[in-house]
């Protein structure tokens, strides 16, 4: 009678236990990201020399990713707002 009511028992604590997973799994799905676009590709004057050609894409890359954090400092000030 013993070991029923423990199995018993433990079948429950099992239950509950499995019942607080599927809430929590619910609750922890990764949020949507955010429309972000698209990579442009920098465009390359092959003219130059490798080492200007470089200096080129560091700086249309620095460029693009400079104009990326001021886009991302408005919408948080328009989101504050």
């Amino acid at each position: 009678m013993r070991a029923v009511l423990g199995l018993a028992g433990l079948l429950v604590v099992m239950a509950i236990v499995a019942l607080l997973m599927k809430q929590n799994m619910g609750v922890t799905k990764a949020p949507a990201p955010a429309a972000v676009e698209g990579v442009r590709v920098p465009q390359i004057d092959t003219s130059k020399d490798v080492n200007a050609q470089s200096r080129q894409i560091q700086q249309q890359v620095q460029d693009q990713l400079n104009q990326a954090v001021q886009q991302d400092a408005q919408r948080l000030k328009q989101a504050e707002e």
